[in-house]
Parts: C-alpha cells; sequence; structure tokens
C-alpha cells in the first residue's frame, strides 16, 4: 500500500472511532478491491442509503451547509446510474482514486449519533432507530 492519505484524513473533519493501522489498511482495501463505485466516480459515502433516517438528516444538513458538496453527490450519482443503465464504465483515468476520498457525511453522521446520544440521556427516550448497529430500539 504506498503511503497515500485520503483528502480528508488530511483535515480534522473524517476522525474514525477505530483509527489504527489495521483500519486503515482493512478501509484502503475494501476501497480498492472490494468496491466498484470508484470506477464510475463515485465517492464512498454516495452509496450510504437514503431513505435510513440518519442519511437523510446528514443529507439535509450537508445541502444546508455545503450545497456545492451535495450537488456534486448529486451529479456524480446521476453519472454513475447513466453509465450503469448504458452497460458502461467511466475510463481508468477518471475512475475516484483513494487520495480524493474525502468522507464528506461523516461529520454529519458522527453529528447526529452524538444529538441521539444525548437525547436519550437527557430525556430518557431511547430514538427508534440506531445508527451504529442497524437493530431497532424501542422507547422507554
Amino acid at each position: 500500500m504506498a503511503n497515500v492519505v485520503p483528502a480528508a484524513a488530511k483535515s480534522a473533519s473524517a476522525i474514525f472511532k477505530n483509527d489504527n493501522a489495521f483500519y486503515r489498511w482493512a478501509r484502503y482495501v475494501s476501497w480498492n478491491y472490494l468496491w466498484d463505485g470508484r470506477k464510475y466516480g463515485l465517492q464512498f459515502m454516495d452509496q450510504y442509503y437514503e431513505p435510513a433516517p440518519e442519511v437523510t438528516e446528514a443529507l439535509r444538513r450537508l445541502n444546508m451547509r455545503e450545497p456545492w458538496v451535495f450537488d456534486e453527490r448529486k451529479m456524480r450519482l446521476t453519472r454513475a446510474h447513466t453509465l450503469s443503465m448504458k452497460n458502461e464504465m467511466l475510463p481508468k483515468a477518471q475512475w475516484t482514486k483513494w487520495a480524493d476520498e474525502t468522507w464528506y457525511l461523516k461529520k454529519y453522521l458522527d453529528e447526529i449519533e452524538n444529538e441521539k446520544v444525548q437525547r436519550s440521556l437527557t430525556t430518557d427516550f431511547s430514538p427508534t432507530f440506531s445508527v451504529k448497529d442497524g437493530t431497532t430500539e424501542g422507547s422507554h
């Protein structure tokens, strides 16, 4: 693995809970060898499922705070869908590179998770959804 650091890792905006050498290597390997979205010009967080309440809220916040990033995401998804419908891929020179990955939704998803934790601690209310493990929790 080359010593290439993603663009987001150079800033403090994308700090992962598990960020040791193994997890960095696992993210790099899965991004480069197990995921084909880069062949369509997508970033990893472009694949996040929009109907999920946390992702919907993160996208709403992204659109309010950084509308240009939101627009770039929509353009990448539109191009990927068009290419996929035509059964084509981008030329290899235009594939998304690991160094260009920004993890643009991470800070919003972390913010939402922290708000859920604070809400459950202060109001004794457990939200009906959970970001981390995908299980459903009931209210107290």
